[in-house]
């Protein structure tokens, strides 16, 4: 068959994977990643959450690429295999054919980095995006100091600039137990470990790590707040029925309960999404060979091993597979994992913390659907977020509705820092599953951009002449 044009999005391990297999099998790839960031687009908090502390040393462009690359090997691999690499830049935008717009023609990706914006034809799109941090609220939460596990690795391990001493993690998940076998490898302190449950999600293995180290764990216990005027100073813990406190010396706080898989590109295209619970996440519906409901469009999750690559190799190539029977999973039930968390910092701590940190919004205020502060009065009716189908099949509480009453998740970050929370404090609200709330639309641009970099400033004569919207007047005037 013809080479296709392949688009990878994301430089993960399994993106680097596939984009070295198709590139192997002789297909023209593209892999692109967002990393290594600009400053400015880390303070976003996307697609880690980053935090209000970030080192000047992000500044130096030059030597952070040099790092990243250095860092990551299966880049590396991928740019001395010939693999036209894009780093640094943005996938904001994906567009294809649809009933709402019919004159794109061949399928295209917005994509923008130092050098501008581009508007790139592929024949099959893999989105293989990895996962962000999962960061709840608690007081004190938007102190400089406060970031998530993901971020703290990327800064360790891919950019080098870490400049926390001592640091308090809270939770025992995986991720957890990788960003402190890391922190122990560049010689910075661990103020010790947060954990509301009886025992070490990540395991027994890990638990011997923890006991062999002597990481203090704080079993049965939440963070109260982070505290400090301008910047983390240390944290108070409290027991999950409020009666103890306990201080803790640190200089910053890392979030390590969960990571989530990131889905605005499949769901902002359409995709159909199906809510798995081992990932506390809503995902895109595919084939036995990563194929999602559209066409053209494979979804390859951050779990994907050799198998699923081939699978998805033979599928490209218009080769079938035999459905066969999926091994069960392993992993944690993040979703379970998740909610004990909301619920004991909830319950500790109370309902005036600010859930968005964008729109000033507390968690009081969510649960009770109240306006945005800037309407006064005027709208404080009651109100609810259920859907009024006559499908007993669809999700009965929609995100987009509190969304609106709220503005909970409409904040510059687009929802990055609040979103998940908010989801999960419906579910406990209002006594329902999470896949039974339809979450939270996205919609492009995917990232924020500066807006003259994705759009002409003017029309051009052509469009002036032939757009076929203009009113009948001005077209013949």
């Amino acid at each position: 068959m013809s080479p296709l044009a392949i688009v990878v999005v994301g430089a993960s391990t399994s993106g680097c994977r596939f984009a070295l297999a198709a590139n192997a099998a002789g297909h023209q790839v593209i892999l692109v990643d967002e990393h290594p960031q600009a400053l400015k687009d880390m303070s976003i908090d996307a697609p880690y959450f980053y935090g209000a502390r970030l080192p000047a040393a992000l500044n130096n462009a030059n030597a952070i690429a040099q790092t990243f690359l250095e860092a990551n090997p299966e880049l590396m691999e991928c740019l001395d295999n010939g693999i036209d690499v894009r780093t640094s830049t943005i996938l904001w935008g994906a567009f294809r054919n649809s009933e709402n717009s019919i004159h794109i023609g061949t399928p295209k990706v917005g994509l923008v980095s130092r050098d501008g914006n581009e508007l790139l034809e592929y024949d099959i799109l893999v989105i293989a995006a990895g996962v962000r941090d999962f960061v709840p609220s608690f007081l004190g939460w938007e102190l400089p100091g406060v970031f998530g596990a993901k971020a703290g690795l990327a800064l360790l391990d891919s950019y080098g600039v870490f400049d926390g001493e001592r640091v308090l993690i809270l939770g025992t998940s995986d991720i957890a137990l990788r960003l402190m076998r890391s922190l122990r490898s560049k010689q910075i302190t661990i103020a010790g470990v947060v954990e509301p449950g009886d025992t070490i999600v990540a395991g027994p293995q890990a638990a011997a790590w923890l006991e062999s180290e002597s990481i203090p764990v704080h079993f049965g216990k939440v963070i109260a707040s982070a505290n400090g005027k301008i910047a983390v100073e240390g944290a108070q813990l409290v027991t999950l029925d409020g009666t103890r406190r306990e201080e803790i010396a640190c200089d910053s706080i890392a979030v390590a309960v969960a990571t989530l898989p990131n889905i605005e590109l499949p769901a902002a295209m359409g995709c159909r999404m199906r809510y798995a619970t081992d990932l506390a996440s809503w995902v895109p519906e595919v084939s036995i060979q990563g194929e999602t409901s559209l066409d053209g469009v494979f979804y390859l999750a951050p779990s994907a091993d050799e198998a699923m690559v081939e699978a998805m190799l033979e599928r490209i190539s218009g080769a079938a597979r035999e459905e066969r029977p999926s091994s069960a999973s392993t992993r944690t039930d993040a979703s379970s994992y998740i909610q004990r968390w909301i619920k004991s910092l909830h319950q500790t701590g109370g309902l005036d913390v600010i859930l968005c940190q964008c729109e000033s919004v507390t968690r009081r205020e969510f649960c009770h659907l109240e306006p945005p502060k800037y309407l006064g009065q005027a709208m404080r009716a009651p109100q609810t977020p259920t859907n009024q189908t006559d499908n007993p099949e669809a999700p009965r509480l929609n995100q987009d509705l509190v969304k609106r009453m709220t503005r909970v998740g409409m904040g510059h970050c687009q929802g990055k820092r609040c979103r998940d929370e908010a989801a999960f404090t419906l579910v406990q609200r209002y006594g329902v599953g999470a896949k039974d709330i339809r979450p939270a639309s996205y919609r492009f641009p995917l990232r924020p951009v500066d807006l003259p970099l994705i759009a002409a400033d003017d029309e051009t004569d052509d469009i002036r002449l032939n757009w076929q919207m203009w009113p009948y007047e001005t077209r013949n005037a």
